[in-house]
This record gives structure tokens, sequence and C-alpha cells, in this order.
């Protein structure tokens, strides 16, 4: 199992995203958490760590509904990109819309799909979640 290192944290809502911060932190166990505001300064900031051959991260939550890029059009980009490895990728979101779980299972990199806001059950599952990801991930 890799050591959780990098996670991303996706959300236009400033107070909602900080917050999801310290919990992945102190919950999730990530030694850094990165947060954008939007999927394209998320996507910009990954395309920059594959040039500069940095630390690119573990896991992602994702917000769905953002402007400028949102969930679904970062899932397209990220799907595209050169990885060399899986990075695992969480939807967190309002939407409860069957329609939005339904299209989430077709992207290979959701990993699980959560409604905020994050609760103790929510979490325990995304740790699982990670733990099994990383034995196939990494």
């Amino acid at each position: 199992m890799r050591t959780p290192k990098l996670a991303y944290v996706v959300e236009d809502d400033p107070i909602t995203s900080s917050i999801t911060k310290l919990i992945v932190k102190k919950s999730l166990q990530f030694s850094e958490v990165q947060t954008y505001a939007n999927g394209q300064r998320a996507l910009d900031c990954l395309l920059a760590a594959l040039r500069n051959e940095a630390t690119i991260p573990d896991l992602i939550l994702l917000d769905l509904n953002m402007p400028l890029m949102d969930g679904w059009e970062f899932l397209d980009a990220f799907g595209r990109l050169p990885l060399a490895m899986n990075v695992c990728v969480f939807i967190l979101t309002s939407s409860i819309h069957p329609d939005d779980i339904d299209k989430a299972k077709y992207y290979k990199e959701v990993r699980g799909y959560f409604s905020k806001p994050l609760d103790k059950n929510n979490l325990a599952r995304m740790q699982q979640l990670f733990q099994e990801s990383s034995d196939d991930c990494g």
C-alpha cells in the first residue's frame, strides 16, 4: 500500500474547500493537500507537475458543479493524461441525482461517489477504497 502523500481538493466553495482540506489531512492522513477553485486550475497544476516530473496526487476529491471547468470536463481531460501511475478520484458533491451517480461509473479513475458534507461513514469508506485502490494503483 502506498503512503498517502498528496491530495487535491477541487472545490469552488472556499469554506467547504478549507474544511475538506483539514479533514483529508487529519482523517485520511495525507501529508499535503492542495486546493483548487475549479477543474481548470487543478488540471493546469497537474500538467505542470507532469512536465516538471514533480509529485502528482495520489487522490483527487472532485466537486462536479464549478465555474470555468466543471468536474465532468475535468474528468474528460484527466482521462487523456499520460500518467505513469493511477490517480484515484473521489467525487465529492452536493448532487445526489441518479444520472450523475450513473455517469460517474463510466470514468475508470472514479473510485467513489460521495455526498457533501463528509461524515464519519464516508471517511471510513474513502479510507477503505483508497487502500484498495492503492493495492491496484501502486
